[in-house]
């Protein structure tokens, strides 16, 4: 097991980099920019113009920082970046195994296909070619859950100890990389205080895990503090208070009652159902050791389904208002624990027996997905979906309409009966069949978003304006928002790392730069200026101009 469980690791990460070759820069902006803004400001550079995007916690942002300084070279750094991804993305398959055989109780002959599966879940390998915090989130999940199930199963001070650090530092560093990762934290406390009440759980031990999370805060709350002053102007949005004072209207409450019926639904497509066999096998022992004195579930898994509940409540708050026709279904916020979802839902001793009670099961399957295609069809959101968010869903994307969700379950539905199916041949065909599902998607999934939004902002001929801005000594750039690029602004920013940037409008206020990053038709708008392009993004109106005149209209 130990040589497969090495090999495996080492593929999964191969596979994630041979897959990073094709990338340049960031493609999902703002979110990419500002986690490598938040690197660049840490390690001492210039933290970039992000006063019109949202806050992103500097968590995952220093991991990041070690590689800004071992090349002036963004497309490197970038790639580098990706390399780190590849990295934590595999380290998934090892922290599952071990959840799985030291706190689960599963064979290791079980084990190790259940890992892997969950391992390949699709969105992991997507993510792994961007620079999102979920990168991190993945693996330090695991590592929470590892901590919670070492806590419960210590039999002794020492490791009460070691296990209680171990969870405060996981939850901590948890809320440090991403904000919704505050119901960690909150099941964290709460499962402490319930295990010292009950005398579970040494006080000391307690004492010393609340003690990391609480400084864990405070030192995230410095490296916010940090982040704001260099790149926010000095203040940023609370994302929190604004969403909370959002649901409370009664059309965003039901909006989010809405997306918590989708994104439940799309948990169950997107692990081939995999999630539910967790959930009933978790119910299900749970049942039989009330009725008959069996081994009870093990805690991590309730813990899990705990975690997966509270995360699917957050996700679905934070749409108050769709926009796009990925946020009904929208999973991300939720996949970080899809993979620890299809290694439990894989191991389920009771999958065996799951043959037999499926009319109920189907019958509300197919009433859930008829819900949500009927508030699809109802619904009118005028943006493009966006695959990035919905990555494991086992169909095409398009424009999500209630076709596409149909058969996307019909989909999900032919690869859980697989699944069943294959259960009866032993665990190595059972995860065997899981992984070619997975990968699949992957194929798919995977490779279409990340091709098809790499050509898009870096399409054929496309270079990097870092060499002239560096000839031209242009260490600063004024931002001309009358010709407003979102790419423009955050992905070309990367390649931008010795240039300070300012934001303005070009038809009303004055460049504070001689150097100004807006339309191709400035020098015709702006005829005493004496304008002269230097640079210009292939594709698209986002064009560097040197003035003759500093501040001339």
């Amino acid at each position: 097991m130990r040589n497969l469980l090495i090999l495996g690791t080492l593929a999964l990460f191969a596979a994630r980099v041979i897959l990073s070759l094709i990338r340049t820069g960031p493609v999902l902006v703002a979110d990419e920019m500002g986690y490598l803004a938040n690197a660049r400001a840490i390690a001492g550079g210039i933290g970039g113009q992000m006063e019109l995007a949202p806050f992103y916690r500097g968590g995952y942002s220093l991991l990041i920082v070690p590689l800004i300084n071992l090349s002036s070279d963004p497309s490197v750094v970038y790639h580098l970046v990706l390399v780190l991804n590849a990295a934590l993305a595999a380290s998934v398959f090892p922290l599952l195994y071990l959840l799985l055989t030291r706190f689960a109780a599963v064979p290791a002959k079980i084990a190790i296909w259940a890992a892997l599966a969950g391992a390949v879940y699709p969105a992991v390998t997507v993510l792994s070619q961007a620079a999102m915090s979920e990168n991190a989130l993945f693996p330090l999940a695991c590592v929470w859950l590892l901590a919670f199930g070492g806590l419960l199963a210590a039999r002794d001070r020492r490791r009460e100890l070691l296990w209680g650090a171990a969870l405060g530092a996981s939850a901590g560093a948890l809320w440090a990389v991403h904000n919704r990762m505050i119901v960690a934290v909150a099941i964290a406390v709460v499962g402490l205080i319930w295990l010292t009440v009950r005398r579970r759980l040494h006080p000391a031990a307690s004492a010393l895990a609340l003690a990391i999370i609480a400084l864990a805060f405070l030192g995230a709350h410095l490296l916010d503090d940090f982040l704001i002053a260099h790149k926010y102007g000095g203040s940023a949005t609370d994302e929190l208070s604004q969403r909370t004072n959002e649901l409370l209207r009664f059309g965003s409450l039901r909006t989010a009652l809405a997306n918590l019926v989708g994104q439940s639904w799309y948990l169950l497509v997107a692990t081939f159902g995999l999630a539910a066999a967790a959930v009933a096998d978790f119910v299900l022992r749970a049942r039989r050791a009330r009725d008959s004195h069996e081994e009870r579930p093990p805690p991590v898994l309730g813990i899990l389904l705990a975690l997966t509940a509270l995360l699917l409540l957050i996700s679905a708050s934070a749409f108050s208002e769709r926009t796009r026709p990925d946020m009904l279904i929208y999973g991300r916020y939720t996949e970080v624990v899809a993979p620890a979802l299809v290694a439990f839902g894989l191991a389920a001793p009771a999958r065996a027996r799951l043959t037999r009670p499926l009319a109920w099961p189907l019958l509300g399957f197919a009433l859930l997905t008829g819900a949500v295609a009927l508030i699809r069809a109802t619904a009118s959101e005028p943006d493009a979906a966006n695959r990035w968010n919905v990555s494991a869903l086992p169909f095409v994307t398009v424009q999500l309409g209630p076709g596409i969700l149909v058969g996307a379950a019909i989909v999900a539905l032919a690869g859980a009966w697989l699944l069943v199916r294959a259960s009866a041949l032993g665990p190595r065909a059972l995860g065997s069949l899981a992984i070619a599902l997975f990968l699949a998607v992957v194929a798919y999934g995977a490779w279409n978003p990340v091709r098809s939004s790499e050509r898009a902002v870096y399409p054929s001929g496309w270079t990097s304006p870092q060499a002239v801005a560096h000839a031209e000594g242009a260490d600063a750039i004024a931002y001309d928002l009358d010709h407003y690029d979102t790419i423009g602004l955050y992905a070309f920013q990367w390649f931008l790392p010795d240039s300070r940037l300012t934001l303005f409008h070009g038809n009303s206020q004055r460049p504070a730069s001689r150097y100004v990053l807006s339309g191709g038709s400035w020098a015709r708008e702006h005829p005493g200026s004496g304008a002269k392009e230097i640079w210009s993004a292939v594709g698209r109106d986002q064009v560097l101009w040197r003035l003759a005149r500093l501040h001339a209209q």
